[in-house]
């Protein structure tokens, strides 16, 4: 007995009777004019659902006043899904495939690039390449050898490690920051042996491992703001199960400690010089405040006694 699957959601129908001999071509053109045209069937199988183990001959009663027809147009289409924030969080209503929007490249601030002629790099950043992101980035040449950042990555997971370590080097070469290749650092590996049973069970142990794995990208010659607001791209976009730790290094120009030195002694106001007259008034006067704080205080300690 053959059996004949609609899809991989739907139940197993089998035939409800033996296949009959194939008719010719005009015979089915006939029989198609003549019958009405078929209606879409509801099905409504949730008493099947709520067995736990229905069996064929309980689809066949169900299924046994309907045709194949009919029951292959009773199965719909599953609903869109979300493709956008705005439709995700019930902002916009879901679009139909036939009414989305598609990207115009034409639309973009800049046209697609022809390879024959130069360009910028902010025309080729704002420029739509198809698939520059699954291949490598255009690493920038080093001027002057200067380091200003270097960026650590951990993981438990080599894949999401890789991944994001990818657009990270992407991210990089949208901003015109020159940067190494990824490196990869030594696997950090931690053991534990912890004894199944206490007491008399101690030598029956098990061991656990935990690995940490590393990448870094350093990065030369840039402007600190460029750095920042690459540094701060990667935070916004983290991704989950990735650790990012980042060093960078901020050079002053020339003269810096001279003219901050000006800075502070105009801040400053120049201390006013005392003759000796003066001190020796200002001390006179200190001794005199104590003394007279002094007898106050025994007086009222002597009352405090008697009383």
């Amino acid at each position: 007995m053959r059996w004949r699957r609609l899809n991989s959601n739907g139940p197993v129908v089998p035939p409800v009777s033996p296949t009959p001999p194939k008719p010719s071509t005009n015979d089915v053109k006939v029989a198609k004019a003549a019958l009405p045209p078929s209606k879409p069937v509801d099905l409504d199988l949730s008493a099947l659902s709520l067995e736990d183990d229905p069996t064929y001959i309980d689809l066949e009663k169900e299924l046994s006043g309907i045709s194949e027809e009919d029951l292959s147009a009773a199965f719909k289409d599953p609903p869109r899904l979300a493709e956008t924030e705005a439709e995700l969080f019930g902002l916009q209503p879901i679009v139909e495939e036939a009414n989305r929007t598609r990207l115009n490249p034409l639309n973009l601030p800049s046209a697609p690039l022809d390879p024959d002629v130069p360009c910028t790099e902010e025309a080729w950043a704002a420029s739509l390449v198809h698939g520059r992101g699954i291949h490598f980035p255009t690493f920038h040449a080093r001027t002057h050898d200067i380091p200003v950042a270097n960026i650590q990555f951990r993981s438990h997971h080599p894949r999401l490690l890789d991944l994001f370590t990818h657009f990270a080097t992407h991210a990089a070469s949208s901003l015109g920051i020159p940067t190494s290749r990824v490196v990869t650092l030594p696997t950090k590996r931690t053991l534990w042996t912890v004894p199944r049973s206490p007491f008399a069970h101690k030598k029956s142990q098990e061991n656990f491992e935990r690995r940490v794995h590393k990448r870094a990208i350093k990065a030369w010659d840039a402007h600190p703001e460029a750095v920042d607001r690459w540094c701060r791209y990667l935070r916004r976009h983290a991704l989950g199960g990735v650790g990012m730790r980042v060093t960078r290094w901020e050079r002053h120009p020339l003269g810096v400690g001279k003219a901050r030195l000006e800075e502070v002694a105009k801040r400053l106001d120049k201390p006013e010089v005392m003759s000796a007259q003066k001190i020796k008034a200002l001390g006179q006067k200190i001794v005199k405040e104590e003394l007279t704080a002094l007898s106050k205080a025994k007086v009222n300690t002597k009352i405090a006694s008697k009383n």
